[in-house]
């Protein structure tokens, strides 16, 4: 059996009389790729943000490796080894694609600046960025997310948060960033916990699908189960079964 490398436990949360979140429980295996998918408003992107820490729960636990890391702060549950890629890239435009990693780096490590720029460079290699002496904003929005993704592994983290990766990408970028999240995966040992609309993208990578809608956990199950859920495809898969079939 697997070994568990985080655990949510009942959790909740509330914004005033919203309830974002309704008792979700959820185990996330060592090594594997989780998909999280549901509609627009179920709660995903709020459970990733109570795992990383930008909120707190209402109620319930999240522990991982064995801790528990509820309430604690951002930059406290990075340095224990969970790290967030956002949908919307937040690079430092005043920097070079090169140095916005190199600040992670440092920020996480104190490394010196030679020691630091080796890494930076060999980590903007491994994500496909040709382009390290570019400012952020003369370059696409792939490249973007390929140096958002650089300065999370920066981190050196057991554990990476994917928030919509695909979002505004064209089908080859598609699939150039999915065998990226695979090489992250398989070659770096990384466990991912991935939201994401594209279907196809989604259902192809991940070994395991959690569903939620309206801060439920509806269904959970193989790729191949959750598709045929018929509460999966009357609250969500309905819509979005024609995108995954184009």
């Amino acid at each position: 059996m697997s070994e568990i490398h985080l655990k949510c436990e009942g959790v909740w949360k509330k914004f005033g009389g919203f309830e974002a979140l309704r008792g979700v429980d959820l185990e996330v295996k060592k090594g594997e790729i989780l998909g999280l998918i549901g509609p627009n408003g179920a709660g995903k992107s709020t459970l990733l943000n109570l795992i990383n820490g930008v909120y707190s729960p209402s109620r319930g636990r999240i522990t991982f490796e064995g801790k528990d890391i509820t309430g604690k702060k951002p930059h406290e549950i990075c340095k224990l080894g969970i790290a967030r890629v956002f949908q919307i890239p937040r690079p430092f435009y005043e920097m070079s694609c090169l140095d916005n990693v190199v600040t992670a780096i440092v920020f996480n490590s104190q490394a010196d600046r030679n020691h630091a720029e080796r890494r930076a460079a060999e980590l903007l290699e491994f994500v496909g960025m040709k382009y390290p002496n570019r400012s952020p904003d003369e370059v696409t929005l792939q490249d973007k997310r390929r140096v958002e993704l650089a300065r999370s592994l920066a981190c050196n983290p057991k554990l990476l948060l994917v928030d919509e990766y695909m979002a505004g990408l064209n089908p080859g970028e598609i699939q150039e960033a999915s065998e990226l999240l695979k090489k992250v995966n398989e070659e770096l040992g990384i466990t991912v916990i991935w939201v994401e609309h594209v279907m196809h993208a989604i259902m192809g990578l991940a070994e395991r699908i959690v569903v939620l809608d309206h801060g439920l956990k509806i269904a959970e199950g193989s790729p191949q189960e959750v598709v045929k859920d018929k509460q999966v495809i009357e609250a969500y898969l309905g819509s979005a079964m024609e995108i995954m079939e184009a």
